[in-house]
């Protein structure tokens, strides 16, 4: 584990402080609320009213991603990198003291395969913009990349799950 675990602290680093930039900092700042809960309240809020159908989907979905990402992270309890290695420039502190795995990114992922089942046409933007939300809590310090990767993991077998129990 000790290889991985380095390797993982490594890549962290290099897209934490290394690739540093004030400009990119403020998008990733801005972006990284495309897998909050807010703007997912608000998205599924507007799609029940305007596309019932794919709110009440989206809405399903992303609890089920939520509670399985929330119970794993209070059962893992592992610690956000700014906690552990100091070396970690943080922007904003989190409420959430759990790093593994990242909510965030479950939710922008499981969003995304969401929207592709009922529009596969837009998967080229979709995906794309799921990743670069796991990319923004690696830049932001909030999560190692094991956490991004593992959240997409973890989304892609709930979504595959749900899609076959899905009536």
């Amino acid at each position: 584990m000790g290889f991985f675990r380095n390797q993982d602290v490594k890549f962290l680093i290099f897209f934490n402080k290394r690739l540093y930039n004030k400009y990119l900092q403020k998008f990733f700042v801005a972006y990284t609320e495309f897998g909050g809960i807010a703007f997912y309240s608000m998205l599924i809020f507007y799609l029940l009213i305007v596309y019932k159908p794919l709110g009440v989907e989206l809405l399903v979905n992303i609890f089920i991603s939520q509670f399985i990402v929330h119970s794993i992270k209070f059962i893992i309890n592992r610690p956000r990198p700014y906690v552990t290695y100091e070396e970690v420039i943080i922007r904003k502190e989190s409420k959430d003291i759990n790093s593994f795995p990242s909510a965030h990114t479950a939710s922008s992922l499981m969003a995304a395969l969401t929207f592709n089942s009922i529009f596969p046409g837009f998967a080229f933007i979709l995906f794309p913009a799921a990743i670069l939300v796991g990319f923004s809590r690696i830049y932001l310090g909030y999560h190692y990349p094991s956490d991004v990767l593992g959240s997409m993991a973890i989304t892609i077998i709930t979504f595959l799950i749900i899609m076959i129990f899905r009536f």
